[in-house]
């Protein structure tokens, strides 16, 4: 449902309304909207994520809960780095990375203040993965 229903309407609801709005109302945290390059498509891929700024850097983060298989856009990032983020009204292009050892432990107890089911899944078994985005000024991606 989430994958059909509730993430094409939030895609439409945040463009709209520059980031103000998703199908749950006011986005209840920090929300962009993240474009990858499909892996096997190669196509653009866009899903609503949860974030942290630090500086220039966008920090974004998906626990699986153990029980799911992985989600796409973590698998996408992977496979081509090159992204693309949308905060409010802004575009912006980026290159991702996975956080390091020390990077993950700074910014671990901020995004589950943002959202606490991080730490709920994380300890349930859970997999976690925390990318890094800096900023690109000649951006090459196929995410147009």
């Amino acid at each position: 449902m989430i994958k059909h229903i509730v993430s094409p309407l939030d895609r439409w609801l945040y463009r709209l309304s520059n980031g103000h709005f998703l199908s749950s109302g006011r986005p209840l945290a920090p929300t962009l909207l993240l474009t990858t390059t499909g892996r096997k498509s190669d196509q653009p891929r866009t899903t609503p994520v949860f974030y942290l700024q630090d500086g220039d850097q966008v920090i974004v983060c998906n626990v699986n809960p153990g029980f799911e298989r992985p989600n796409p856009w973590t698998l996408n990032i992977r496979a081509n780095a090159a992204v693309l983020a949308q905060i409010g009204s802004q575009k912006r292009a980026y290159e991702a990375r996975e956080a390091a050892a020390a990077e993950v432990e700074r910014y671990w107890p901020q995004l589950v203040t943002i959202w606490p089911a991080y730490q709920r899944h994380y300890e349930n078994g859970g997999q976690r993965s925390i990318f890094v985005l800096e900023p690109q000024k000649n951006y090459q991606g196929t995410n147009k």
